[in-house]
């Protein structure tokens, strides 16, 4: 089965399915915005940063798949992304559930030189205060499902990178 699993990792196929994830976990939040009139909060926009960040580590696999440390490079940039999403979607959770007592606000903290707001807004920029997410899937809110794919997707992640150290080439 590893076997298996490391000749996966090697081909454009792992790297195809992490940007797909990333463009539909986008979509699933774009759908939420804009179809179900569910506004963004800081921490929203942020975990769509985190998502992007994945699909460019995804799509940087994709084009380094033959090459053993673009592997690498693009795993370690899938993990830090997928890292830095679950962190967002946890601390959303903790705000939805009342355990949190940090502020959030309006900004979502660009620097000057990436105003992703600006230049997208329909997908980055803040629309409400944190403290609600709406219903999702399986009686979850949508933090909920977030928090815990993106555990599920940290742990294959994780897997695969140790894989790749361990069967380098």
């Amino acid at each position: 089965m590893l076997n298996r699993l490391h000749r996966l990792l090697l081909t454009p196929w792992y790297w195809l399915a992490i940007v797909l994830v990333g463009l539909g976990l986008e979509g699933v939040a774009l759908f939420y915005q804009h179809v179900l009139d569910e506004p963004p909060c800081v921490l929203c926009i942020h975990a769509r940063v985190w998502t992007l960040g994945g699909i460019i580590a995804g799509s940087v696999g994709l084009v380094l798949f033959r090459l053993y440390w673009g592997r690498l490079i693009a795993q370690l940039g899938v993990i830090v992304s997928v890292a830095g999403l679950m962190e967002r979607s946890y601390r959303a959770m903790q705000v939805e559930r009342g355990t949190y007592q940090g502020v959030c606000n309006f900004d979502a903290g660009f620097p000057s030189w990436l105003p992703l707001d600006v230049w997208f807004p329909n997908v980055f920029e803040v629309w409400a205060m944190c403290g609600y997410s709406p219903n999702f899937i399986l009686g979850l809110t949508m933090v909920e499902g977030l928090t815990y794919g993106s555990a599920v997707l940290l742990a294959i992640a994780l897997a695969a990178f140790f894989l790749m150290l361990r069967r380098s080439h």
